[in-house]
């Protein structure tokens, strides 16, 4: 798959799922710094 079939399936999809999509990484990457900190800390 490549960078133009991703960018023509990312318009078709809702703005919700796109924001539920950032939530997730948001999430996920708050959690990795969490751990981080807990280890440096």
């Amino acid at each position: 798959m490549d960078g133009l079939t991703f960018e023509q399936e990312t318009e078709q999809l809702s703005p919700i799922v796109v924001v539920a999509t950032i939530a997730l990484i948001a999430v996920f990457v708050v959690g990795l710094a969490y751990q981080a900190i807990g280890l440096v800390v």
